[in-house]
């Protein structure tokens, strides 16, 4: 006869095994964040330059100005 586990008995044994997230991972993933970030907005300025020719001015000096 197999004992059966109660619910509480199992949510304690998965977050036993599960592991804690260490400074590398999250390191890894806030530089992804940013990464993703600065994509983003270099790819919306490429498509606000590209598609339209009436503020390329404009949208150059607010991207690339200094």
């Amino acid at each position: 006869m197999v004992k059966k586990q109660s619910p509480k008995t199992a949510s304690k044994k998965r977050a036993a095994s599960a592991k804690a997230p260490s400074v590398g991972e999250d390191f890894k993933n806030a530089a992804l964040v940013v990464s993703v970030a600065i994509n983003v907005a270099v790819l919306t300025g490429w498509l606000a330059i590209n598609v339209t020719t009436q503020y390329d001015l404009q949208v150059a000096q607010f991207l690339f100005s200094r």
